[in-house]
């Protein structure tokens, strides 16, 4: 994450076909390298108001149509991305005013997810809501995440994707060339559950993203009602942070309630279920001795996965494969410890930046601070001011 915005390949948006598809099983169990579909009904509407064949676009990516239902197809995240892509360029394609990741987001329903939908439109509060982004990776993508920052009078989610390319400082990097569409369609999403949350007030104060500008970009705009940053170092959503505590009309504390304690069971079974298919019931010991590993010895995270293997008393060859069996990466885990990290010592201590820079294994400043403003959306040394 150390490189920046500029340093990194960016492919317009609307370029052609960008990724390959990947082989979908109808009934296959759920791996780290598969996400279920249950969003398929969602992708159905979407396409019917574009005017685009969506079976033809399955067909295309390899998905077996004969067989398709959203509580037993799985399908991969490389699959889902160029899912997307295929659907912009057909909507193009046709003529149709429409941009496709913004009506699959404000369409969007959690139609074989009840709960969640009836835990965030019961809730108290804007943050009391937020914790539905707990449940979202377990529930809908893995490798599609949530953070909530706030900072002085603003207050920012942030969407972060798991599965990314490693850069030149054995960190991760988020891909804009094929996670753009999504991106735009998850913040349709959040907006607009947002503003029925709201009222029909707006929330959002600005946007910022990664991808640039594109054919639909006034569109996107138009449709947030918000002020739009290209080309970002951060996807994220920015807002006044008194908002998430504004009491909200409409609750139901006990339905809501119920929702949280049975969608919290869900994510229980279906987690421990995962851990008693095969090579995924070493993910909690595994991942658990590499985050202790890097707590214990922070320079080890700039020292490469060799050194990691050495450290845990494995070949490297031999970690890859773990680390793939359970679905992490290396470069992820580290991001993510460098960053919890990074934020514990910048508030409790009062260690100069660059030796934190140093103790975390960055080559030197320069690469923290852009690492950590891609994470955080502001620099190591307005973080520390915050709130001071």
């Amino acid at each position: 994450m150390a490189r920046s915005l500029s340093a990194r390949s960016c492919v317009s948006p609307s370029a052609p076909h960008l990724l390959s598809p990947s082989a979908v099983s109808p009934t296959a169990p759920q791996t780290e390298r598969t996400i279920p579909f249950v969003t398929v009904t969602n992708w159905i509407r979407a396409a019917r108001l574009c005017g685009i064949d969506i079976e033809a676009l399955f067909q295309q990516e390899g998905i077996d149509t004969s067989n398709l239902h959203p509580e037993t197809t799985y399908t991969t995240t490389d699959t889902m991305q160029s899912l997307m892509l295929r659907c912009v360029e057909e909507t193009r394609r046709v003529g149709s005013p429409r941009h496709f990741p913004l009506v699959l987001g404000e369409i969007f329903a959690f139609d074989y997810m009840a709960d969640v939908e009836t835990f965030i439109t019961t809730s108290a509060t804007l943050r009391e809501a937020t914790r539905a982004f707990d449940w979202i990776p377990a529930l809908i993508n893995p490798h599609i995440t949530f953070s909530l920052t706030e900072h002085g009078d603003e207050a920012r989610i942030a969407l972060h994707f798991s599965q990314a390319p490693a850069v030149s400082d054995g960190s991760t990097a988020d891909a804009p060339d094929s996670t753009w569409a999504a991106t735009e369609s998850v913040f349709a999403t959040t907006i607009k559950f947002s503003r029925l949350l709201l009222g029909g007030a707006p929330l959002i104060g600005r946007i910022t993203m990664r991808h640039a500008p594109h054919a639909n970009s006034e569109a996107v705009a138009s449709a947030f009602q918000s002020s739009v940053q290209w080309q970002a170092q951060l996807d994220a959503m920015w807002f006044d942070r008194a908002l998430l505590d504004q009491p909200l009309h409409g609750t139901f504390p006990h339905l809501h309630e119920q929702a949280a304690q049975r969608l919290t069971k869900k994510v229980a079974e279906q987690q421990a279920g995962d851990m008693a298919e095969g090579p995924s019931t070493q993910s909690p010991t595994l991942i658990t001795q590499i985050e202790r590993a890097f707590s214990d010895k922070p320079r080890l995270m700039g020292l490469g996965l060799d050194a990691l293997a050495q450290e845990l008393g494995l070949h490297a060859r031999t970690l890859q494969r773990r680390l793939k069996d359970v679905g992490g990466s290396h470069s992820a885990i580290q991001s993510r410890l460098r960053y919890q990290l990074a934020q514990q010592w910048l508030k409790q201590t009062a260690m100069p930046i660059e030796d934190i820079s140093e103790r975390l294994g960055f080559s030197d400043r320069r690469s923290f601070t852009q690492a950590f403003t891609r994470w955080a959306g502001i620099t190591p040394s307005q973080y520390r001011r915050q709130d001071t």
